[in-house]
């Protein structure tokens, strides 16, 4: 009960009601259903080095629900919030079973996300929101300084939603003329933050588009401390593509991927890419811990999220995009990420070392990208 008493704690915060602004943020209906991970094997619960810890599909009946591209997910696991390609924020209660299997949400809300002029966002070109990561504030949630990368109007946000709630107006950090061309509908997918570089300097930016290619055909990455871009290149492994990434306390980075096909449907993969392997101009890639086709309780996976849990495991949280497409479905999956306890070799000599996140047991977050509903998923 404590724990759904503080969760309803950050959505007021979060959605008051104390100006006609907010007044915009508004409850919205919601029903969800659990699945199995495997619906033709339910015995399967292990699937590479995810362990399978509950998901559930939902639908709701507003017109402004879906497109769901970054999340990002409270410390204690009672709360989310999410960003969606229209422009919009989600924040909802989690709910878990008796076996600490995700199971539901409750008290669902939904705002609009502000533009730079204090009004919401207008369209598509401006409102591809795809990618999300939470600098924590002062209270253990998911109130605090949330990044927010765009789409097709290439560029990178933050709202001080601790202090502003859903009334919060963005400040510009960096737009296509800090990191060059990206291709439209492949842009920035992916945000992570890393420990600032000096003293009263703001928190680095790691970004990976989804498939804006360099000169060597590999995935564009960069490092932004500031205005001050490190590029590095990722590995393709085609057909998937980059959608969302999440730092982990022991600086590695988890890499969520997904491909589509007409004949093949949809499919998800992660990649463990070890961090002391990124650094300016480097070429990285990683371990392929898990990948599923269609046959998985998967859709368009888009944003994902960990945590670590009261015994110290990792639970990594993922949510897929609908398109607001009717063929298309809203699913949130959670897991057990299996990792060695293993000690940490020093980076070779050269490397950039990815430090841990800035709240080791804080959430993480970022997304991806969508397309119209009559369009395939990308």
């Amino acid at each position: 009960m404590t724990r759904i008493l503080a969760a309803c704690a950050l959505l007021a915060a979060i959605c008051a009601e104390a100006s006609p602004l907010a007044a915009a943020s508004r409850p919205i209906e919601v029903s969800t259903s659990t699945l199995l991970w495997n619906p033709e094997d339910r015995t399967e619960t292990r699937t590479g080095k995810l362990v399978w810890a509950g998901g559930i599909e939902i639908a709701s009946p507003d017109e402004d629900f879906g497109g769901w591209s970054g999340l990002a997910v409270s410390p204690d696991g009672a709360a989310m919030l999410s960003v969606s390609d229209q422009g919009r924020w989600l924040t909802a209660i989690l709910l878990y079973d008796e076996r600490g299997r995700l199971s539901g949400m409750a008290e669902a809300q939904i705002a609009p996300m502000l533009g730079l002029d204090g009004k919401p966002i207008a369209g598509k070109t401006l409102g591809d929101a795809e990618s999300l990561v939470i600098l924590p504030g002062a209270t253990d949630g998911i109130l605090g300084k949330a990044y927010v990368g765009f789409e097709r109007a290439h560029r990178i946000w933050r709202y001080d939603l601790e202090t502003f709630g859903a009334e919060a107006t963005p400040e510009q950090l960096l737009t296509q003329r800090h990191f060059g061309r990206l291709n439209s509908n492949g842009g920035l997918e992916s945000l992570e933050l890393l420990p600032p570089s000096g003293p009263e300097r703001d928190p680095r930016i790691l970004a990976i588009t989804e498939d804006t290619l360099d000169p060597r055909g590999h995935i564009k990455g960069f490092i932004a401390d500031g205005h001050d871009i490190a590029w590095f290149g990722l590995t393709a492994r085609e057909p998937y593509s980059p959608t969302d990434m999440a730092l982990l306390p022991n600086g590695d980075l988890l890499l969520l991927e997904r491909r589509y096909s007409p004949l093949a449907g949809v499919g998800m993969q992660m990649r463990l890419i070890p961090g002391d392997t990124i650094a300016r101009d480097a070429i990285v890639d990683g371990e392929v811990l898990v990948d599923v086709g269609q046959r998985y309780s998967i859709d368009n996976m888009e944003g994902m999220a960990v945590r670590r849990d009261q015994n110290g495991d990792l639970l990594v949280y993922v949510i897929s995009d609908d398109n607001f497409n009717p063929l298309q479905r809203t699913l949130l999956l959670m897991f057990r990420l299996e990792m060695p306890k293993e000690p940490q070799l020093a980076p070779a000599e050269g490397t950039l070392k990815l430090p841990r996140s800035p709240e080791a047991d804080g959430s993480s977050a970022a997304a991806s990208v969508s397309e119209e509903a009559d369009q395939a998923p990308r």
